[in-house]
């Protein structure tokens, strides 16, 4: 029993009565026929299909109707669509036999199919009932006009004239992609080069609002990558849209660039579904994101209000922008939480184990950098320095550069830039030489010490150093310097030149003028710079204290040297006694 379906097919229900005998048997004649003419599979077009809808017959790719059941005993559904179909396409390929020639042969409770002697199949009045009671010489009629339109567009397109078109259409495309390709290697080349110019002259930097989110460097790169990665795939997009389309210009190769032409439509169809049914999920991240701009927005006007000094001295205006970072951070934290139920694969396994495996990143590695993290946050909020204050944390003195969450960046004045850790910062001693200068409007007091001997008058020694401060570039004359008398030696006394400059950043090359000017103003003054220390015998040498303490009639005493019994010394008389023969002459 053979059941045919017209396309498009309708599906038959209910049972269907068994096929007389005389028909099998000319059914099983056409089967055993079919198997012998060749031993060869059936073309994979043939075999497409299921039982529900059947299984069709196939003529180039192009369905004719289907087939829902087979004979019993004899064959299958499949077996006998596939059968039918081999005869089809022998009938189609054979030139000699004319559209015409297929014919239905109505008979009492049959109608048979023929393409000249041929049988094709048959259609038997118990089949009627499952196509909506249309009788079968209809059935079989409306079928030969399927087989005779296929077998004409079969032939026509295997036509001289259908190949001719072809290889014209061939010649066009391959023009069309040549010209493609060549528009994208220039316009990428052009972008390129539009790129690096912009790149030079800085106008590529991004900014949100007053922060500077990309420089320009970060910005061409990203667009530079961007267009590279581009560039090969509109190249492919291209080749994979031209191939199939030369393919499916020739019958031999027609089916397989239908099959790639129909994979780019169901991939395309796949995305366009899938994009539908996220829009709700995106319409939410859309709601999300909104909300979150305007409350990030909303932070940072109470954030510089506060910042305002003359309404809250408490909060410092240094503190305004890095609060509003943190502020944006935390709210974009929290965002992301809110927002990671709608986005794409997420609950997925890929999306757990991605998560899991960050996190156990962020808990075995990253225990130095959250120390110095909230390090920075801590010297942010303690106001320890700022940039371009000249500090010393350790034994490192500089400018400050650069201060992140993470490091602090100081230029010596030897021009090395060292960075330091926050943690090592925070657990440092900071010596912020600017702060006075910047918060106060006062001044750094600079000092240097040298020791001179106890024979020197000390007003003169002051009048000398205070002199050498003034003279000093970038010291300031009011306050005026002082000096500082910080020890009483042994042998000598510790002066302490002490001067006020507004330019704590200079104080190297401050301190270096200010030696070289105590060294000029001493040498002028007679004053040699020197720490004497005494070896000596009081009895004969000259007092110590200075002149303007002693007497007018004041001399030093003679040395005087005596024997242990008073009398007069012998060693004058024996050394000149000695003199001739130490001369040895």
């Amino acid at each position: 029993m053979v059941l045919l379906v017209i396309v498009p097919p309708t599906l038959a229900t209910g049972d269907l009565s068994a096929p007389t005998a005389e028909s099998t048997q000319l059914e099983r004649a056409e089967v055993e026929t079919a198997r012998g003419e060749s031993a060869s599979p059936v073309p994979s077009e043939a075999v497409v299909g299921n039982v529900v809808d059947g299984f069709p017959v196939v003529l180039d790719g192009e369905p004719l109707f289907y087939v829902r059941q087979g004979v019993a005993g004899v064959t299958s559904a499949e077996e006998r669509a596939a059968i039918i179909t081999q005869r089809v396409r022998a009938i189609a390929a054979d030139s000699t036999l004319a559209p015409d020639t297929i014919r239905a042969e109505t008979e009492e409770n049959q109608s048979v199919v023929l393409a000249g002697d041929t049988v094709l199949f048959t259609v038997r009045q118990e089949d009627v009932g499952a196509y909506d009671g249309r009788s079968h010489p209809e059935l079989a009629t409306e079928a030969v006009g399927r087989i005779q339109q296929g077998i004409v567009s079969y032939r026509e397109q295997r036509s001289i004239r259908r190949i001719v078109t072809s290889l014209g259409m061939t010649i066009l495309s391959t023009i069309v992609v040549f010209l493609v390709l060549r528009g994208i290697l220039f316009g990428s080349s052009r972008l390129l080069t539009d790129i690096r110019r912009r790149r030079n002259a800085n106008t590529l930097a991004i900014h949100f609002q007053s922060v500077q989110v990309l420089g320009s460097g970060a910005t061409s790169y990203l667009l530079g990558g961007l267009v590279r990665l581009l560039r090969p795939g509109l190249i492919l997009l291209a080749l994979y849209l031209y191939v199939p389309f030369v393919l499916s210009q020739f019958p031999a190769t027609a089916e397989f660039g239908d099959s790639l032409l129909q994979d780019m439509a169901f991939r395309l169809s796949l995305l366009a579904q899938g994009f539908v049914a996220y829009l709700p999920e995106l319409a939410m991240l859309g709601v999300i994101a909104f909300v979150t701009y305007y409350i990030i927005e909303f932070a940072r006007q109470v954030i510089i209000e506060l910042g305002r000094h003359d309404v809250y001295p408490w909060f410092y205006p240094e503190w305004v922008q890095p609060t509003i970072r943190l502020a944006t951070l935390l709210i974009v934290a929290i965002a992301l939480v809110i927002a990671g139920p709608y986005l794409p694969g997420f609950g997925s396994p890929a999306f757990q184990g991605i998560s899991l495996f960050l996190g156990a990143l962020l808990t075995l590695g990253s225990s130095s950098a959250v120390a110095n993290a909230l390090s920075g946050i801590i010297l942010i909020y303690t106001r320890a320095f700022q940039l371009g204050d000249f500090i010393r944390i350790d034994d490192i003195v500089g400018e400050v550069q650069d201060k992140s969450l993470f490091v602090t960046r100081v230029l010596t004045p030897k021009q090395e830039t060292v960075t330091i850790p926050n943690a090592s910062v925070l657990n440092s001693n900071v010596t912020n030489y600017s702060a006075i200068c910047r918060e106060a409007h006062g001044y750094l007091l600079l000092h240097t010490t040298i020791t001179l001997g106890y024979d020197l008058p000390w007003r003169k020694v002051h009048e000398v150093l205070i002199q050498a401060a003034l003279a000093t570039p970038d010291i300031s004359p009011e306050p005026a310097p002082f000096v500082l008398q910080t020890a009483l030696n042994d042998f000598n006394v510790s002066y302490e030149i002490n001067a006020y400059t507004v330019s704590p950043q200079k104080m190297p090359v401050i301190y270096s003028h200010l030696h070289q000017n105590i060294q000029d103003y001493c040498n002028a003054a007679d004053i040699e710079i020197l720490s004497p220390t005494f070896s000596a015998l009081r009895d004969g040498n000259h007092s110590t204290i200075p002149a303007d303490y002693l007497p007018a009639d004041y001399a030093a005493p003679a040395f005087v040297v005596q024997g242990t019994n008073g009398q007069p010394p012998l060693g004058d008389s024996r050394l000149k006694e000695s003199k001739p023969d130490t001369n040895g002459s």
